[in-house]
């Protein structure tokens, strides 16, 4: 009895000690003071369509995304030894994906986040180096084991007029600065195609709208066929049918060439390749040839399968600036960021399906390349033809150049003159 009074003693001790201490009147704490994400919170708070006008992700998607990483971003980013930054990762997230969005200068983006520029690009850069590898492989990679070729069948969601594709493979091009060095070197990256220089990237498209694959980025003058070459082993894999696909049906396109892979749909740049693949390509008109009918109902249905590649396209040039605007960034760093965008692609699909005005926004998307690409040529040819005037005649001699032509000049003779009419010739 005696040790349950001692204990009765020690509590009235420590509640009377509380009971001593007056009691202030309450301040309104700053909730943002003890925040893990004091930036992101601002936005929230302030407005809550601001967090989609700044990600085009909502609230919700944007909270989802977040705990899927949250994790991994814990563990790898800002710890170890050397200077930490002094955001959360919740913060620096919402940065990046603001980055991704708008982004065309550092300085910009920088600005409204209020931090300066050189700190802002290192520790965005730094993240996204962090995250890519681990959003990739959540978000793209392993859809091949999320959507097996028997649950496409089987729900409906294979291709209309080929069933027995497993994928829609395409190149996309991007436009770049033109790299330093000799002409040679400049040369690999212009796409003759475009007439610019930039990047290849290869991207394989599901029939349900999400991307399996995204391949590193090349120079802009290498051929479609080549990076799907150099992406064979993916391929070979992705292709081969597995345990229970053999249940469904496959009476398809080189089904005997190739009885134990699904076909993969590809454009007319892909020509030859159902040698080593069982690639499904449109008929290519030979010189002084026509397609018959037949044909060209075939590379219809061909098109038809193959636009869920363009719609995806298009969504991805519409969500990130950064992978439709010219990139003029570090090209080390292009392969990072690509593939976030490709796995933010993703996850934007799967609540917003692919639609058909996806793939008209690629189309303007490529008009708008070709229309630089003929204005960058323009340019070229008129600056080329006002040097070739200037140039002396010595020279020209020395060269073995031609001699300039004189421009075509009107002279119109006085009225006075018994016939007016206008004599041309050149001076």
């Amino acid at each position: 009895m005696q040790s349950v009074a001692t204990l009765r003693r020690i509590n009235e001790d420590r509640l009377a000690d509380r009971a001593a201490v007056v009691l202030l009147p309450r301040a309104d704490t700053d909730d943002e003071a003890d925040s893990p994400s004091p930036v992101y919170d601002s936005y929230l708070n302030s407005r809550e369509e601001s967090i989609r006008e700044m990600t085009y992700f909502g609230t919700l998607e944007f909270e989802r995304l977040w705990s899927m990483i949250r994790d991994h971003m814990t563990v790898n980013w800002n710890t170890g030894c050397g200077r930490r930054s002094s955001f959360g990762g919740k913060d620096v997230f919402f940065m990046l994906l603001t980055v991704l969005k708008n982004c065309g200068k550092w300085d910009v983006v920088a600005a409204v986040f209020r931090v300066k520029t050189p700190s802002f690009q290192k520790m965005v850069t730094k993240f996204a180096t962090v995250l890519s590898p681990f959003l990739y492989e959540t978000l793209v990679a392993s859809a091949l084991e999320r959507f097996p070729m028997k649950k496409l069948v089987l729900g409906g969601q294979a291709f209309t007029n080929y069933p027995y594709a497993r994928y829609a493979t395409a190149v996309t091009f991007q436009q770049s600065n033109m790299p330093a060095g000799r002409m040679q070197e400049r040369a690999l990256y212009y796409s003759k195609k475009h007439h610019l220089h930039g990047y290849k990237v290869e991207v394989s498209v599901l029939p349900n709208g999400q991307a399996v694959n995204c391949t590193q980025h090349f120079p802009g003058n290498t051929g479609d066929i080549d990076v799907f070459r150099r992406n064979a082993e993916f391929h070979l894999q992705a292709l081969c049918k597995v345990d229970g696909d053999d249940e469904i049906p496959d009476d398809g396109r080189l089904v005997a060439q190739y009885p134990s892979s699904w076909a993969v749909l590809a454009d007319k740049g892909y020509q030859g390749l159902a040698r080593d693949f069982r690639a499904v390509t449109p008929y290519k008109r030979a010189p002084l040839q026509t397609l018959t009918l037949e044909q060209v109902a075939t590379n219809e249905r061909i098109a038809h399968d193959r636009i869920i590649v363009a719609n995806y396209f298009g969504r991805l040039c519409t969500l990130w600036s950064i992978c439709a605007d010219k990139y003029r960034w570090d090209e080390d760093n292009y392969d990072v960021y690509f593939q976030v965008c490709v796995a933010l692609t993703n996850f934007h699909i799967r609540a917003n399906p692919l639609r058909r005005e996806d793939g008209d926004s690629y189309a303007r998307y490529l008009q708008r390349l070709t229309e630089i690409g003929d204005s960058i040529r323009s340019e070229r040819r008129e600056y080329s033809d006002a040097t070739e005037r200037t140039v002396p005649t010595g020279y020209r001699r020395y060269r073995g150049l031609a001699a300039p032509v004189a421009p075509l000049r009107v002279v119109t003779p006085p009225t006075s003159a018994p016939l007016l009419q206008k004599y041309h010739f050149r001076i």
